[in-house]
């Protein structure tokens, strides 16, 4: 009886613990800059107004929840308002998640916990304040490698299925785990189920595309134009040393689940680790370390637990100290309620374009902010959409200035001031900034933007 009430006790505090660990984790979330990329309004907007994914709104992801019927926008995620309450819940749901992974594999609730602290400290690190795909992605990631461990080989595939109709870059560690289950097995009855279930969510969205006419588009934009064009000009600046001094205590100290090698717990934590830290190969932004986040915490909690008591003292005491430093910088520069992308300017140039636009009408952006489209309730002229990225311009400028003068829309908003990649949008697309000097010109202005009226 006595024994029962204990663990009845325990129980609670364990539970009381992790609610105290996600209210903070919330807390935290609301006190910080907030940076929603503008993809996941336009896209879902542009979509749901009848534009084709890919073949007139130019990307290079997958769709995930941005070009699929069923999308951010008619979700509800319109404002940046709504965006934030869906990061945060994000991050608390993956914390709610962790710990019941984290207990499976560590057969501890209290290192659980410890797996959900240090999830706390990073998690707004690398770039917890901004909403991207990569925020999405432990939602789905988590379960599959507990699946996995629990060896549910069709639901792991359908799982990493859906992930990568979310992003292209866990393609590698969808084919690690097959490796993995055919050099487990050495038969092919469990990679059978496993492409059971991973083969039919990408079939289904691949069917779609060609139903609606675009899945030519679909493989230029996500493979050739990856693969050629972005790969030379889009894949940004490699890591300094401040950056990678980071990475590489958060994700470094993970890897001593190596020691244990031999259990399966650690093969496939190893898999999953790997596997998802393989898309920084395109970029390093810290955002695009959010998928592989949950795994390196639980894994540097289940490899210093094959420490000695004094070495893995000292490794944490070292690991906590430098963590207070960085902190301590991270929050000096991240607190506030400044919105990226949405701030008064942006605002204000929106209801301006109201006041002179009917809803539903063609204008053009250039140099403004992409999802102006999206605030102010109008469509791109020529039906033509894209990023005005120097890798973009360079395959798709004369496509919009097409557009431009077959629809001759009767207002333009440019922004020449504008630098991206430090270049200016002139410099890269200069058929089109001629074609707007010599048939608009301005009538009204918001900060650097101008409103231009055709003549």
């Amino acid at each position: 009886m006595e024994w029962d009430l204990f663990i009845i006790m325990s129980n609670k505090l364990i539970i009381g613990l992790l609610i105290v660990i996600i209210s903070f984790h919330a807390l935290i979330l609301t006190k910080l800059i907030f940076f929603p990329y503008p993809e996941l309004f336009i896209y879902p907007y542009l979509t749901n107004h009848d534009l084709k994914p890919y073949g007139q709104i130019l990307d290079q992801h997958f769709p995930g929840l941005m070009f699929l019927p069923i999308n951010l926008n008619n979700l509800g995620m319109t404002t940046p308002e709504i965006a934030r309450i869906w990061s945060i819940f994000l991050a608390l749901i993956t914390q709610v998640m962790l710990f019941f992974v984290s207990r499976g594999i560590l057969k501890s609730k209290t290192k659980a916990l410890l797996v959900n602290i240090l999830y706390l400290i990073w998690q707004p690190f690398f770039e917890g304040w901004v909403l991207w795909i990569d925020s999405f992605l432990p939602l789905v990631l988590l379960p599959a490698f507990y699946a996995l461990y629990k060896r549910k080989i069709f639901i792991t595939g359908l799982l990493l299925g859906i992930g990568i109709v979310f992003k292209q870059v866990l393609i590698p560690l969808s084919f690690f785990v097959l490796i993995y289950l055919f050099w487990k097995d050495k038969k092919f009855k469990a990679v059978l189920k496993y492409l059971s279930g991973l083969l039919p969510p990408i079939v289904i969205v691949f069917f779609y595309f060609w139903i609606l006419g675009v899945f030519t588009d679909f493989w230029y934009w996500t493979v050739i134009f990856n693969l050629t064009t972005f790969a030379q000009f889009g894949r940004g600046i490699g890591p300094d040393l401040a950056h990678f001094s980071r990475v590489a205590l958060v994700f470094g100290l993970a890897f001593l689940v190596i020691r244990k090698i031999k259990l399966t717990e650690a093969q496939i934590l190893l898999i999953f680790l790997i596997g998802t830290l393989i898309g920084l190969s395109t970029r390093f932004d810290f955002v695009h370390f959010q998928p592989a986040l949950p795994f390196a915490v639980l894994a540097t909690v289940y490899g210093l637990g094959g420490l000695g008591k004094l070495r893995r003292l000292g490794i944490w005491m070292g690991y906590l100290l430098i963590a207070v430093w960085w902190l301590m910088t991270f929050y000096k520069g991240h607190l506030g309620d400044r919105v990226i992308a949405f701030d008064s300017h942006t605002k204000n140039l929106a209801a301006k374009i109201k006041d002179y636009t009917n809803p539903g009408e063609k204008i053009f952006v250039f140099g403004g902010q992409p999802h102006l489209y999206q605030m102010s309730s109008t469509m791109p002229a020529g039906d033509i959409f894209v990023f005005q990225f120097p890798w973009f311009m360079q395959v798709a400028e004369s496509r919009i200035l097409e557009g431009i003068i077959k629809d001759k829309p009767r207002f333009v908003v440019s922004d020449k001031t504008v630098l991206i990649e430090n270049r200016r949008l002139r410099d890269f697309a200069p058929s089109i900034d001629r074609y707007i000097n010599e048939n608009y010109r301005k009538i009204d202005s918001v900060g650097t933007a101008d409103i231009l009226e055709r003549m």
